[in-house]
């Protein structure tokens, strides 16, 4: 199961590809966003990318894209590369969904870190929100018929212990959706975060999503579980934010929504 809202945008891919067509208006567009790429998210680069390219692009070693890229006076950053490749990886090949690490090296690049395979690192819990999210978007684009993998065993017990370690009692949406039972396997029975959980799927059920950056939560044990989920969701609406101004940029009016 993907996030309703994540089904909802998916219902707009036919009206986002019908605004990509390869004009002039568009290329001149999908060039200037390349050439000043400073904020731009992996759904604006591959949309960019492939409105000068055409779906070619998804057959080309890197190396090939780099050097047309630099080519055509375009001049990524390895951290901007790192996002442009990962967005066309995930619409070619979903293992994102059954490696974790592959999901881990996807979460660092979609979110613009440095991946360093000789260390073992954690990704931050709302950046995988995002990751999660956005790889939903992309995997929406290219697909006549969008195909959202679900998450194997591997990525769901990765996640789970990144939100155990991070003293989550409750996934933060979209996780929930695919790891909440391996992560109340983590909790020792009858634990604080076990006992915890009900009372915090409620009363953040019932929090006024629309007011959490005004919203103060009391310093207890609920208080600060709400502060980390209200903290995920708000970064997942920044993000997909800066989604809908790069579709505004491509010439696109498809909506893309957050939770």
């Amino acid at each position: 199961m993907i996030h309703e809202q994540l089904q909802e945008f998916i219902q707009y891919v036919p009206r986002l590809q019908a605004g990509m067509l390869k004009t002039a208006a568009a290329v001149l567009t999908a060039r200037e966003l390349l050439q000043n790429p400073h904020q731009a998210t992996a759904v604006g680069l591959y949309l960019a990318a492939k409105t000068l390219y055409g779906a070619d692009l998804l057959q080309w070693e890197p190396e090939t894209l780099w050097l047309t890229l630099e080519k055509d006076k375009i001049d990524l950053t390895e951290l901007e590369r790192n996002k442009l490749q990962a967005a066309i990886t995930l619409t070619t090949n979903p293992a994102f969904y059954w490696d974790n690490l592959v999901f881990q090296r996807t979460v660092h690049a979609l979110c613009e870190e440095y991946y360093d395979s000789e260390s073992l690192l954690e990704c931050s819990v709302a950046h995988m929100c995002w990751a999660v999210y956005e790889a939903g978007i992309l995997r929406g684009l290219d697909q006549e018929t969008p195909q959202i993998p679900e998450f194997d065993e591997d990525v769901q017990q990765y996640v789970a212990v990144c939100l155990s370690r991070a003293g989550y009692a409750l996934p933060p949406p979209p996780l929930v959706e695919f790891c909440e039972d391996n992560l109340d396997a983590l909790f020792a029975k009858g634990s604080e975060f076990a006992e915890l959980k009900k009372e915090l799927k409620y009363a953040w059920a019932k929090l006024d999503k629309s007011a959490l950056e005004r919203t103060e939560f009391s310093e207890d044990a609920l208080g600060i579980q709400l502060s980390r989920l209200s903290f995920c969701y708000l970064y997942v609406s920044e993000r997909a934010d800066a989604v809908a101004a790069d579709l505004a940029k491509l010439g696109s009016h498809a909506k893309v929504t957050s939770f």
